[in-house]
């Protein structure tokens, strides 16, 4: 089973005044001994943002290490994902996390496990530019 460490969403406005939303966390599972290469056993994975409007935004890009920290019984990888929407404006709040992935399935076949957390969203960049204006808009 896996778990997230440090999961707070950080929102950019971007040089064609979309929003970019990203995640840079850790993952943590549990594992006695030695541990193994995550990207051997990590048969699913999908990761998506459900803001307070209820925009789902789905953080399509992603990565994370294949070495990894082991200590305390947990493997530790570090863990990115980003996705890209529309916005009139970013601005401090929270939003629902979901992850679900599947781990040792060596058919693709079984039932994924799913992360759902709420999580704090925070913007970030220029503060002049965190709402669409002169001209700009979001659609």
């Amino acid at each position: 089973m896996i778990r997230l460490a440090d999961t707070s969403i950080r929102l950019y406005r971007t040089r064609d005044w979309s929003v970019s939303v990203r995640l840079h966390s850790y993952f943590m599972i549990h594992s006695k001994g030695t541990g193994f290469r995550l990207s051997t056993y990590l048969n699913r994975f999908d990761c998506s943002l459900t803001l307070e409007s209820g925009e789902v935004v789905e953080l399509n890009e992603y990565s994370y290490t294949d070495a990894c920290i082991h200590r305390m019984d947990h493997m530790i990888h570090e863990f990115w994902a980003s996705g890209q929407t529309e916005l009139e404006s970013i601005q401090n709040g929270a939003a629902r996390l979901q992850v679900v992935y599947r781990l040792f399935s060596f058919d693709g076949q079984g039932d994924p496990d799913i992360i759902e957390t709420v999580v704090p969203v925070l913007a970030r960049g220029n503060y002049k530019d965190r709402w669409a204006r002169n001209g700009r808009s979001a659609a």
